[in-house]
């Protein structure tokens, strides 16, 4: 029991302005139109569940090298403030669990 809840409280990120998301990680292969897989990236989705009882939810994409790939159709309804804190929460997060 410990443990699962330990897995789940570690798969959370607060940013700057006290907002809460949960996220999970999957792998996620770019495909171009000719079917050729050209990428092979994570999916972040994030999930936030608002006072109002709204939910806001996004994908974020990031390569083996740590680096993040934006793909238009997944953030275009998105503020870019929102995107870019999560990117740096997720960064802070990963550089200190490896360290």
């Amino acid at each position: 029991m410990r443990e699962s809840l330990k897995h789940l409280f570690s798969n959370q990120v607060i940013l700057e302005d006290k907002r809460q998301f949960f996220y999970t990680i999957k792998p996620y292969e770019l495909i171009n139109a000719l079917g050729t897989v050209i990428a092979s990236l994570q999916e972040y989705s994030f999930t936030q569940k608002e006072p109002a009882g709204e939910a806001f939810s996004c994908n974020l994409y990031k390569t083996k090298d740590g680096n993040w790939y934006d793909i238009e159709e997944a953030t275009i309804a998105v503020e870019k403030k929102i995107i870019r804190m999560l990117k740096s929460a997720i960064d802070a997060k990963e550089n200190t669990s490896v360290s």
